[in-house]
């Protein structure tokens, strides 16, 4: 329901800003322009379908919806790769900044995403919370090193040179993003090392399982002010573009 409804958003907000006027965003002909004559309007489409499908398959009752959900929830993110900053420079580079953003957004929403299940699931749980722990640290792992591999990739090709970090506003939002995200791996870290041990020692359970909620939380927080920061990145000019 967000993904569609801020879709929509962002298509007005488009034709506000192509018309020079509030007004050019309910102007039927700027709309039509907007979504036929761009690529960003021809991404949009595919969203605004897959967004729809997501919700169909969410009402289906049977086992397979779960399989159809990974496939098109995972469509409808890696489709954010098509537009934006992710065609830069252009070329063969443009084309590999694009595929190392689909693995950046699918790692990042398998981490995020999984971390939200945790923060539900871990209301629920009782002994068996260190095998849900040890299971989730696994995918866990994998996910940030793809965000991390990826994430190198990407800033090597839109900063470009180091100077541009901290001379640009594009540079410190990137450094904001990298400090949240750092913020999330030293949580991850502490759930690894400090909550599971405690929970494997047969103490207090209550205890630790109040400390592994609160940091799943706050570690879920993070996150969302990684997403909040990634949209503020959407709207400024990397130094590559300068």
């Amino acid at each position: 329901m967000v993904a569609l409804v801020s879709a929509w958003a962002v298509l007005l907000m488009m034709a506000a800003a192509q018309g020079g006027s509030l007004a050019s965003a309910v102007d039927p002909q700027i709309l039509s322009a907007s979504v036929s004559d761009t690529r960003f309007g021809q991404v949009w489409i595919v969203r605004i379908l897959l967004a729809i499908a997501v919700m169909g398959v969410m009402v289906r009752p049977r086992p397979p919806r779960d399989r159809l959900m990974l496939i098109l929830s995972g469509l409808l993110l890696a489709s954010v790769a098509l537009t934006g900053h992710s065609a830069l420079p252009g070329g063969v580079p443009g084309i590999l900044h694009q595929l190392a953003d689909v693995a950046h957004l699918i790692a990042a929403g398998w981490w995020i995403g999984g971390l939200l299940a945790l923060v539900l699931a871990s209301r629920k749980l009782g002994p068996d919370a260190v095998q849900v722990l040890h299971r989730f640290s696994g995918v866990g792992y994998g996910a940030v090193a793809a965000i991390v591999a990826t994430g190198l990739f990407k800033s090597a090709i839109l900063v470009a040179t180091v100077n541009s970090v901290d001379s640009t506003a594009y540079g410190w939002t990137l450094l904001t993003k990298v400090g949240l995200f750092g913020g999330m791996g030293l949580l991850a870290l502490s759930n690894r090392f400090w909550i599971t041990p405690g929970l494997q020692k047969g103490g207090d359970q209550a205890v630790w399982l109040r400390r592994l909620q609160l940091q799943v939380i706050l570690e879920f927080a993070l996150g969302v002010g990684v997403l909040a920061v990634v949209g503020a990145l959407g709207a400024l000019s990397p130094p590559i573009s300068n």
